[in-house]
């Protein structure tokens, strides 16, 4: 085993700090809004906090870390498109503002309001299917990373699995968006102190002409210079990226729901602005692992994920493995945290409810909600355990995530503008209308749909497409409705 007594000592003390906080947080809360968006009490330094270290996982480190040993130093680009896009959402408050101003938990039910209840269902089925395939490889990949920087044998992924989410369900399903904010702020400190030692460690052992020489060498001009020929990245990519993060850091479950626990809009829009910078940092710093780890390993792994886990391992010294394994499992359980209970209050809120809503004419109550919360987090859990294991993808790790979740995030983000902004019947035939928010969610979903087909256009194009597909839907349906049926009320009924 790769970890001594203090490395273990470090690692079992972290778990048990975070199973006291969802007991402990547990005792404040009150009702569905206390459980999903902490009473919407959330304060600025918090806020940050929670925001970024829900963001960052050992998942998180593995596919930019994976995108940086196979692609070397020209994978950094990764890090441009969300550093543009925090800075404008905390500059301009798009979205952000007006969306806390509603006072709502989840998104589809801004769909509700706007379009009508049937398209709040199809968004939450879109966002729910799309969440949980991509949700659903997180443990795989992590408990096999675990296993390596442990020396656990790998026949004994499943039970590590188990273990990391067992942990995790038992302080997100206790204490909601209270535990999960209040254990946060401690994984940000592991985090900051973790991502700082390894990066500066790396680069004094390894020294910088060598891991820069490592891209060159392998993968010339093109490991060098994004936009190189054969290069995955480029300019599609990078348009393709800035409308994608714009989708995930305003309309994604997992960042909605913290922004949505903001005690008002001006500290949700503050919340963005100050954290440019560090989610430049998420994306960088993890590309350049990947970098240092083409550099450090002398032999390539047959499994690129491996080269993250192998560095690590190799490199650290005893003592300090413990630190920054709990590093990373604070990292894992923030996000895996975030995940469960946004996609579960989706699924519960805007699937389940709104069909029992339908079936018997009655709205489901705060107290049965919750129980159905509590429910569909422990589903997830064998969801994402089988699929998990049954996952396999020839693809950057990177590019899966991003395509899995735009089955939903293109039709989303249109239909979120266009019910924000252009909802007005002074936007004459242009006015968002339902028709038109069915066509954006359908259309541009198909894009993720070509891409699990056996042979499919390049990735960043297929993402290009979708929002394309998406804004195309939106205005060709809502320019028929308007000319169909002009003087239909603002609140469409389904």
């Amino acid at each position: 085993m790769s970890l001594n007594a203090v490395d273990v000592a470090i690692v079992a003390g972290y778990v048990a700090l975070v199973l006291y906080a969802g007991t402990f947080a547990r005792k404040s809360i009150r009702g569905l809004a206390g459980f999903l968006v902490a009473e919407r009490s959330m304060g600025l330094h918090l806020g940050l906090a929670s925001l970024i270290a829900s963001e960052i996982g050992i998942i998180t480190y593995m596919y930019l870390a994976e995108a940086g040993y196979r692609n070397g130093l020209a994978a950094l680009i990764i890090g441009l498109p969300f550093f543009v896009v925090v800075l404008f959402l905390g500059r301009t408050g798009f979205i952000i503002k007006p969306l806390i101003e509603l006072r709502i938990m989840t998104l589809p039910e801004l769909f509700e309001r706007k379009y009508g209840r049937g398209v709040r269902f199809l968004a939450g089925f879109l966002m729910a299917v799309g969440g949980l395939i991509n949700f659903g490889v997180f443990p795989g990949v992590e408990a096999k990373f675990i296993n390596t920087v442990t020396g656990l044998p790998q026949d004994a992924v499943l039970w590590t699995m188990i273990g990391l989410l067992a942990v995790v369900l038992a302080y997100t399903a206790l204490g909601g968006m209270v535990s999960v904010i209040f254990t946060n702020y401690v994984q940000y400190i592991l985090l900051s102190l973790g991502m700082i030692f390894l990066t500066v460690f790396g680069v004094l052992k390894l020294g910088w002409p060598r891991i820069v020489a490592s891209s060159a060498e392998a993968f010339g001009p093109k490991g060098l210079n994004p936009f190189a020929a054969g290069s995955p990245f480029g300019l599609s990519y990078v348009l393709w990226q800035l409308l994608f993060q714009l989708s995930v850091l305003t309309i994604a479950p997992y960042i909605t729901m913290r922004i949505f626990a903001a005690k008002d809009a001006r500290t949700g829009a503050r919340i963005f602005a100050w954290s440019s910078v560090l989610f430049l940092a998420r994306a960088i710093i993890p590309v350049f692992w990947g970098v240092m780890a083409l550099a450090y390993l002398t032999t390539r792994p047959e499994d690129p994920l491996q080269a993250l886990p192998l560095m690590i391992a190799g490199l650290t010294p005893k003592g300090l493995l413990g630190l920054l394994l709990a590093a990373l499992l604070a990292a894992s359980m923030s996000t895996y945290a975030s995940y469960l209970l946004s996609w579960s209050s989706v699924i519960s809120q805007d699937i389940i409810g709104v069909a029992y809503e339908r079936l018997t004419g009655r709205r489901l109550g705060d107290r049965s909600r919750l129980l159905v919360n509590r429910a569909t987090m422990a589903a997830m859990i064998l969801f994402i355990l089988w699929w998990s294991f049954r996952f396999q993808s020839e693809e950057l790790l990177f590019f899966y995530l991003m395509l899995a979740v735009n089955l939903f995030l293109a039709g989303t983000l249109v239909s979120a503008v266009f019910g924000l902004y252009l909802h007005d019947r002074r936007f004459g035939l242009l006015r968002g209308r339902r028709w038109g928010a069915y066509a954006a969610f359908i259309l541009g979903a198909v894009p993720t749909v070509l891409f699990f087909l056996p042979a499919h256009p390049p990735v960043s194009r297929l993402g290009l497409w979708s929002y394309i597909l998406a804004l195309s839907g939106m205005v060709g349906g809502s320019v028929a409705q308007n000319l169909l049926d002009p003087d239909a009320p603002k609140g469409e009924a389904a």
